[in-house]
């Protein structure tokens, strides 16, 4: 049989997000979700995971926006935060420096303080991705690889397929997903397919029966994209259509 998890991104950005996720968790649409340290509800995070050991809690690793925690001056310098310590806006996608060895360096110090904040909500991180994707920049690789090792997080998402790009001319693009799915699927667990909710639904993924696909999904968020999507969601239209077991991040061995 198919199994899919449905992951909802963005836990305890901020009240509407949270609470949205908390209800498509209890409306069993949801098997899944990632915390944002740097959110401003984790309280909320805390109380509501502590009564549903049944989901999958992982974390969101953010370096694209919303607040540093270390408020690193390498971070400022090197233009990924700006005075005040926020991430300046999908900056890092532009930055020409990430191999620099102190950037690096600020960049793990970052990570492992998120990963910190997380751990201290009291459940176990189960998986790991990120805001924006940025773990599949790819002069980063290596870094989330090796501060999610040391941190012993082994389940993390893959790049997005190749039918969910923008356009199918990037090629470059399409190899560079490529080759990090095939590091990525080498050094952690993961999922055999990774995409968004809405593309599953009209895509054929070609998915095998025994096979794990997780499905993202923004619940809370006001694109009217979001809005639709969370629709299909909310009414287990990929359960439905597709006659899969819905299952979460800690069934994934």
């Amino acid at each position: 049989m198919k199994r899919i998890i449905v992951n909802a991104d963005d836990f305890g950005a901020n009240e509407i997000v949270t609470s949205e996720i908390e209800r498509m968790i209890v409306a069993e649409a949801v098997s899944s979700t990632t915390v944002m340290a740097n959110g401003l509800c984790l309280e909320e995070v805390k109380q509501f995971a502590a009564v549903h050991p049944e989901v999958s809690f992982g974390v969101h690793l953010c370096l694209s926006e919303f607040s540093s925690l270390t408020k690193s001056e390498v971070l400022h310098q090197a233009g990924l935060i700006d005075e005040t310590g926020h991430f300046i806006h999908k900056a890092v996608f532009r930055l020409q420096n990430l191999n620099e060895e102190m950037v690096q360096k600020a960049i793990r110090d970052e990570l492992n303080a998120q990963i910190d904040v997380v751990s201290s909500l009291g459940f176990p991180i189960s998986h790991a991705d990120s805001h924006h994707h940025v773990h599949t920049i790819f002069p980063l690789h290596e870094v989330f690889a090796d501060v999610l090792h040391s941190r012993g997080i082994d389940k993390l998402r893959l790049c997005i397929g190749f039918n969910s790009l923008r356009s199918k001319a990037h090629l470059t693009k399409y190899l560079r997903h490529v080759w990090l799915n095939y590091y990525y699927r080498s050094h952690f667990i993961t999922a055999d397919h990774f995409t968004n909710y809405a593309n599953y639904i009209k895509t054929d993924l070609s998915v095998r029966d025994g096979q794990v696909v997780e499905l993202m999904c923004h619940p809370g968020h006001p694109a009217e994209r979001y809005r639709t999507e969370m629709q299909l969601v909310e009414k287990k239209i990929a359960q439905i259509t597709s006659g899969v077991l819905l299952v979460s991040y800690n069934e994934l061995l």
